[in-house]
């Protein structure tokens, strides 16, 4: 069992200096594999630090990065990280952590409502405070969520001659794909866009302001097309009429590199055919 390090003893660690570096590419430079880092505490080298974080899995223990324990010094907001100001339609009106979570979706606004949208997905996937889910919540958004496929600043490969291609990539998907889904009661019996089964009049359901009002999902039912995972708080990418994480909803019209994890500034089918 992966156990959390002791940070107040690891506060002088040389680590964290490293972890900044300009020298280390991925945005996910402030995670670490906790495997790791709970059994060694020394000086690691820049070489060492990109090995360890940037590569596709780690050099000591071989785990996936995407399956990593990761630490998160405070959590990450998905509005900040998206850019977004404003929550739509409507701020749920609620401080998640009063709740004992670290997230609630838009669109609740009373502690029974979040209880009951949160009672209907995975146990280990409720964010609440200090659980598995809150760790999984922290690591999805980092997976779902990479955050230089959402801005200039934090791409470290792109050549300058495709800066525009790729910023043109950004603000299209911002407009035409990009949003975060909020909850409702189901005003009319309807079926669920996912898996098809009867949505009844007055059941909790999602809803994604890209789509009409009469396409909604299960709680349970909201996930990317791709990877099947739960959307992380609620984001999510829609091309042909489907909803992905925008990870694999960049994917699809962009190539990405295995090693640095950004996406390429050409297109996927270019990639594909050269």
């Amino acid at each position: 069992m992966v156990r959390m390090l002791d940070l107040d003893r690891h506060a002088d660690c040389p680590l964290w200096a490293a972890m900044a570096s300009s020298d280390v590419p991925w945005t996910g430079m402030h995670y670490a594999c906790l495997n790791v880092l709970s059994v060694y505490c020394k000086v690691f080298d820049r070489k060492e630090i990109y090995d360890l974080i940037v590569r596709k899995t780690c050099q000591s223990c071989k785990c996936p990065r995407e399956a990593h324990a990761i630490y998160q010094q405070q959590t990450t907001s998905v509005h900040e990280r998206l850019g977004f100001k404003v929550v739509s339609p409507a701020d749920s009106g609620v401080e998640p952590r009063d709740l004992g979570y670290t997230w609630v979706p838009a669109g609740v606004r009373a502690s029974s409502r979040v209880n009951r949208y949160f009672e209907q997905l995975p146990e280990e996937k409720v964010p609440r405070l200090g659980s598995e889910g809150a760790r999984w919540r922290e690591q999805q958004i980092a997976y779902q969520l990479p955050k230089q496929d959402l801005s200039l600043e934090h791409c470290r490969h792109l050549e300058v001659q495709h800066e525009a291609s790729f910023e043109d990539f950004v603000t299209a998907r911002n407009e035409i794909a990009l949003d975060i889904a909020y909850i409702k009661d189901a005003p009319y019996d309807e079926h669920c866009a996912q898996c098809e089964n009867e949505i009844s009049a007055g059941d909790l359901v999602v809803a994604a302001p890209k789509f009409v009002e009469s396409v909604m999902w299960h709680p349970k039912c909201f996930t990317c097309s791709t990877c099947n995972e739960l959307l992380v708080d609620l984001t999510y990418c829609v091309h042909d009429d489907k909803v992905y994480c925008e990870r694999h909803y960049a994917e699809m019209l962009k190539p990405r590199c295995t090693g640095c994890d950004e996406v390429s500034a050409r297109s996927q089918i270019h990639h594909q055919i050269v």
